[in-house]
């Protein structure tokens, strides 16, 4: 800003016009071009009448190894391993884990998925150790179910 004397003592300060000039004409561009802009419309799909806007997820039936652990005993104070709906290890992780590694040896993939579901009622160290039988045979792509 600059400061202009007219009489002595006054100072009368005058802002910068070019910069407040500028913005006016910026403004003036803006509202003249903007009713020339389109109007929101609508965009021709094609897409499939059978599904709503929130369709079910599809599930993929993708082959895996499916570890279920089944609580039994007083206060559940032991597990049952069931290994691909057939194979009953009873507790043993060890035989879990052998089992595992006898899949990988067969030539399964790292990342082949292994599920682990376990029951409602299964204590947190056995879905532990299910896993860790998992990442002790070299499975990389280890997904658990929802307890039910």
């Amino acid at each position: 800003m600059r400061a202009t004397s007219r009489k002595p003592g006054k100072v009368k300060i005058q802002p910068p016009m070019t910069p407040m000039i500028d913005v006016i004409f910026q403004l003036l561009i803006f509202f003249m071009l903007m009713p020339t802009q389109t109007s929101e419309g609508y965009l021709t799909t094609n897409l499939p009448r059978n599904e709503g806007p929130n369709p079910k997820p599809q599930i993929i039936d993708r082959d895996r190894i499916k570890i279920e652990l089944v609580e039994e005993g007083a206060e559940n104070q032991s597990v049952t391993i069931v290994l691909n709906d057939t194979l009953v290890l009873g507790s043993s992780f060890d035989g879990l884990e052998a089992a595992l590694k006898g899949y990988r040896a067969q030539g399964l993939p790292p990342d082949y998925p292994v599920l682990i579901a376990p029951g409602m009622a299964v204590r947190h160290k056995w879905v532990v150790r299910a896993f860790d039988a998992a990442v002790l045979s070299r499975f990389t792509n280890i997904q658990f179910a929802v307890p039910g």
